[in-house]
């Protein structure tokens, strides 16, 4: 009896079928095949780059001492010649410090121009109230003197006045009384040179223009010199203040490096030194200064 056509059929679909799950079977085992063999090639990238990692790693270490090494034995050059360094550059010149906040203490550069040969005449220190209208109108109206319609940079400009010509404003006295500035030295003599020293907590672009604008512009007017100086580490930063009022700066005193630079301005040297992006270089250049 010949096969039915639905025997036929089912047959036909039966060998599609088999040859279906043959071809599914080799592939997968291809594919199985494949992923393993680029899991090998990709463990081995890996292991290569991670090897290579770690020898830029213990590279980067060994710079990295080698780099503390040259900075200590820099610094160590740096500190032990010194004083060789400024010795006598500053004779006979006679300097006044001001500091136009309390936020941070730069007195200390008083030793290193000393060594120097200068002679300090005197530090005064504008302390933070120097700014209050309300309280310096009270001064001046308990000491029954005329109030200035600006008695801040009236104020500024008398104490600068003072500094500069070696003339003790009776005023002076009043002011440290009440808080409002902290001196120290002599102020009957006159100074060949003035430091002003700046740098805030806090940005003060108004304490700026009412204090230090004034005392540059008050210092230009009896064509005396002045330089501007900060500490390193200030939260705010007063030398692009200095920059644009025209004046050679130095932005890191309490290092050395910044030391040395400030006395280097202060011989006639311009410019503005340190370690900020404000600086224009670290140091004046040594060769310069010997000629």
């Amino acid at each position: 009896m010949l096969p039915s056509m639905r025997f036929y059929i089912i047959s036909i679909v039966s060998i599609f079928i088999a040859l279906g799950i043959g071809i599914f079977i080799g592939f997968t085992i291809d594919t199985q095949d494949f992923i393993t063999e680029q899991k090998n090639i990709i463990s081995e990238i890996v292991e290569s780059q991670f090897e290579t990692l770690i020898t830029e790693n213990k590279e980067l270490k060994s710079n990295e001492e080698k780099l503390e090494f040259e900075i200590k034995y820099r610094d160590e050059y740096i500190d032990a010649s010194y004083e060789y360094l400024i010795k006598d550059r500053l004779k006979g010149l006679n300097i006044g410090i001001i500091g136009t906040n309390e936020d941070y203490v730069t007195s200390g550069i008083g030793r290193d121009l000393e060594l120097a040969g200068a002679k300090v005449t005197n530090v005064t220190t504008l302390n933070n109230i120097m700014i209050n209208r309300e309280d310096l109108n009270n001064l001046y109206k308990s000491l029954e003197l005329n109030m200035p319609k600006n008695p801040v940079e009236s104020t500024v400009t008398i104490i600068t006045e003072s500094i500069v010509n070696g003339k003790r404003n009776d005023i002076l006295d009043d002011l440290e009384r009440r808080g409002f500035i902290e001196t120290i030295g002599n102020y009957e003599e006159s100074v060949d040179y003035l430091i002003i020293c700046g740098g805030s907590l806090t940005e003060s672009s108004k304490r700026i223009n009412q204090l230090d604008r004034h005392i540059v512009l008050t210092v230009k007017e009896h064509d005396i010199p002045i330089l501007g100086v900060e500490k390193s580490n200030v939260n705010y930063s007063y030398i692009s203040g200095y920059k644009d009022l025209g004046i050679s700066t130095v932005d890191n005193v309490d290092m050395t490096i910044g030391k040395v630079a400030m006395i280097l301005a202060i011989e006639g040297m311009g410019g503005n030194y340190g370690i900020k992006d404000t600086s224009e270089s670290i140091i004046p250049h040594l060769y310069n200064s010997i000629q």
